[in-house]
């Protein structure tokens, strides 16, 4: 992997908010410009990660019941909990957000599938780096001249990779983020890459989370949004 790549794996990060909820983490440095505007450079990346706005799991997570909901020009299909709307937001740079969230009882779990321009010659998840590099953008940046990472002590936020894995060619984390005064999160994120001719097209990102305290619970619901995910551009 280049330096090059490195270094755009620590520029650029989306929070998806929703209303006033608040960021669950401070906007990290990493990832930067594959994602570009309108098109993207060699020193642009992927967004970390759709993670703050949040709402509370509803009764229809303890059914696991699915909502499957589709995307129009982005040609991507996912599923929700039942019941809970979904939202849009456009941002800067087109990119674009879909946010499901439960109207009854906000900041506790949210899904959020994002979309994010590439450049032509990024065809694919391998064109980031390794799973490992890839993964090493979701967590919290505060490294300091001593080479050290995010600590609640030091920095008072705190990122742990729980585990990883791939999904019909898409890479999936499985995380957490602790921060000081904040109930600790727990992420399941999916990262894709869309492609059109062979050329790369857009970066689609599909985030789960919660509080630590409702993972448990939430899991098998969490699992199933992440498998829920499917497109009809390779």
């Amino acid at each position: 992997v280049s330096i090059c790549r490195c270094v755009m794996l620590r520029r650029f990060a989306i929070i998806a908010t929703l209303g006033l909820a608040s960021a669950l983490r401070p906007t990290p440095t990493h990832l930067a410009s594959a994602l570009s505007q309108p098109a993207l450079s060699r020193r642009a990346l992927l967004p970390a990660l759709a993670a703050a706005a949040t709402v509370r799991p509803s009764p229809a997570l303890a059914t696991d019941a699915l909502e499957q909901h589709t995307t129009g020009s982005y040609q991507v299909t996912f599923g929700a909990p039942a019941g809970w709307p979904v939202s849009e937001q456009e941002l800067q740079g087109s990119r674009y957000l879909y946010i499901a969230t439960d109207p009854a009882e906000p900041d506790s779990a949210n899904v959020v599938l994002t979309f994010q321009p590439l450049a032509a010659d990024y065809t694919s998840l391998g064109s980031f780096g390794t799973q490992q590099l890839v993964g090493n953008s979701l967590m919290p940046q505060c490294a300091d001249r001593s080479g050290g990472g995010c600590t609640l002590e030091g920095y008072g936020i705190e990122g742990k990779m729980l585990g990883t894995d791939t999904l019909k060619g898409a890479y999936t984390y499985d995380y957490t983020i602790q921060q000081t005064g904040k109930a600790p999160r727990h992420l399941r994120t999916l990262f894709a890459v869309q492609t059109e001719e062979g050329r790369g097209r857009r970066l689609v990102t599909l985030t789960a989370q919660c509080y630590e305290s409702k993972y448990a619970s939430l899991k098998p619901m969490f699992q199933k949004v992440l498998e829920s995910y499917s497109t009809s551009l390779k």
